[in-house]
């Protein structure tokens, strides 16, 4: 169970559309070139024994259903998303099952009857993962916790980058919920998000729209720095207030 050493952020045209790194044998971490698009999103595949999950879809400007299929075998594929966002569902078109963008759609699909208070799962044979509501950042947000790796994905909610947050209280109460869910007994080796949007400079963050990211921070964050983000939101109180910390920066909009 690995993480390269250094991510290519993609941005000389020859290289390829995607990268992708395997975590372990079952678990795929794609990211999207920033030639392609400057999000330059990241992507999660995981591989169970009769269906394989698709976490977002990056822009649309790159082939990832090519990609996909070369990585899936013969998995029934279920899409989903971390959130609505244009930059995590762009890319929808290409695939048959995608679960809709709405915080209904997604209650529907995973079983979720009190939105956003209740957990659910998805068996994705021999592997489960729990589905957690956090809305705040978009609306429909979710993280998903991967049960046999213990790896927490946190889509735009925690990565190390700007934290953009729509719904202070929700946000608030989202990332208390997150915290709880940890903490009852779902212990977290990793916290893995959908950008790099920092430096290898404590808190140093790219410009916005940034077309390159020399000296990179790392993708996957210590579950440490989701306790942080959980203690320094409900410290705040009730105003919302941007908070610079050497691995995110809370961003109200």
């Amino acid at each position: 169970m690995t993480f390269p050493a250094h991510w290519d952020d993609g941005t000389d045209p020859s290289t390829p559309d995607h990268q992708v790194h395997w975590y372990d044998d079952r678990t795929a971490i794609i990211r999207q070139a920033l030639h392609t698009n400057f999000e330059g999103p990241f992507l999660y595949l995981l591989l169970g024994e009769s269906r394989a999950l698709l976490l977002d879809t990056g822009t649309g400007h790159a082939d990832l259903p090519a990609l996909v299929d070369e990585l899936v075998d013969e998995q029934e594929l279920v899409v989903a998303h971390t959130h609505g966002h244009s930059d995590h569902v762009g890319g929808d078109g290409g695939f048959e099952r995608v679960v809709g963008r709405s915080a209904e759609e997604v209650a529907e699909y995973f079983g979720l009857e009190n939105w956003p208070h209740t957990t659910g799962t998805i068996d994705l044979g021999k592997r489960i993962v729990d589905i957690i509501p956090i809305p705040g950042h978009q609306g429909a947000d979710i993280a998903l916790y991967d049960r046999s790796t213990r790896l927490l994905f946190t889509g735009d909610s925690l990565y190390p980058g700007r934290l953009y947050v729509k719904d202070w209280p929700a946000f608030r109460a989202s990332m208390a919920r997150l915290g709880e869910f940890v903490a009852a007994g779902n212990p977290v080796e990793w916290v893995l998000g959908a950008h790099i949007e920092l430096t290898d400079v404590p808190g140093k963050d790219y410009e916005m729209g940034a077309a390159k990211h020399p000296g990179e921070h790392v993708l996957q964050l210590r579950p440490a720095v989701l306790t942080e983000l959980v203690e320094v939101v409900a410290a705040a109180g009730e105003q919302p207030v941007r908070i610079e910390r050497d691995d995110f920066i809370v961003y109200p909009v």
